[in-house]
């Protein structure tokens, strides 16, 4: 009679752990495409705000931009999903905005 609380016991602890275990998440995978055009998006979107935000003080939008540039540059040059012609040309298109 013992053994069988025991058994029962262990099979009670074995359906526990497997019902929070199955319970995390699972991560959402996106293709190295889709990742990389997020992030041309972002840095697009994040130059376009730095405009809208100076667009009266010429001067600063300039500063702030070569500001952007530069940190920008140096992020994507830095990141995986872009070659170096790749990078070029993003950073060429953020200071054509």
């Amino acid at each position: 009679m013992e053994v069988l609380l025991v058994i029962i016991g262990l099979a009670l602890i074995a359906f526990l752990v497997f019902l929070l275990g199955n319970n995390t998440k699972q991560k959402e995978y996106r293709s190295s495409t889709l990742k990389k055009e997020e992030l041309i998006q972002k840095y697009e979107d994040e130059m376009k705000t730095i405009i809208e935000k100076y667009k009266d003080d010429p001067d600063t939008l300039t500063i702030k931009k070569i500001e952007y540039l530069k940190k920008a540059s140096n992020k994507i040059h830095n990141n995986i999903f872009f070659s170096d012609s790749e990078a070029k040309a993003l950073v060429q298109r953020l200071a054509s905005l």
